[in-house]
């Protein structure tokens, strides 16, 4: 399998972009700039919108026997609460999305200035 395509390495990725992501938000510079970044993570989550409902979709299909141990209870539970709880995640993963959507187009009509405006103290 190649680098772009294994998933464990790509969500290692996805992990550490996100660290970056929160520790270069805490202020903006160009205040215009956080319509990109709402933009980008609008798009991210909508990728991991999908990305959640593919792995739903391969526990779901996990077999017995083959994917893990067929006689191993813990086993079958843990699969049984992992589809459960992925359920719930892709919802949840839409539901952020629809907000993050209204987030981005509020601020698409704000008339951002390109620096911060300084207010006098008087």
């Amino acid at each position: 399998m190649t680098e772009g395509h294994d998933a464990r390495q790509a969500a290692n990725r996805l992990s550490r972009a996100a660290r970056d992501l929160m520790q270069s938000t805490e202020d903006l510079e160009i205040p215009a700039d956080s319509y990109a970044v709402l933009g980008n993570v609008l798009d991210a989550v909508r990728s991991l919108e999908v990305a959640l409902g593919e792995l739903l979709e391969w526990h779901r299909g996990a077999e017995p026997g083959r994917h893990f141990a067929a006689a191993h209870d813990d086993s079958t539970i843990g699969i049984m609460t992992t589809v459960t709880e992925l359920d719930l995640a892709v919802q949840q993963a839409d539901g952020l999305q629809q907000t993050l959507s209204r987030a981005y187009g509020g601020n698409a009509v704000v008339r951002w200035f390109d620096e911060v405006e300084q207010l006098d103290e008087n």
